[in-house]
């Protein structure tokens, strides 16, 4: 099972390598560690179906 998801920051366009406990799911908001802006990370899916979405949590989504 990949615990391991690339994703783009909606803000800075910088690909970011993120790390996800099997069992999250749902909604979280984290901060890019390139250029610090809050992500609003959506975990769907489970095992190794599981998908990744990255928006921008700063209201303008």
């Amino acid at each position: 099972m990949d615990d391991q998801f690339l994703v783009t920051c909606p803000y800075c366009g910088e690909q970011v390598e993120i790390y996800l406990e099997s069992d999250v799911k749902g909604t979280f908001v984290q901060d890019c560690e390139v250029c610090c802006n809050p992500w609003r990370v959506r975990v769907s899916g489970s095992g190794d179906d599981r998908d990744v979405e990255v928006v921008r949590a700063d209201g303008s989504e």
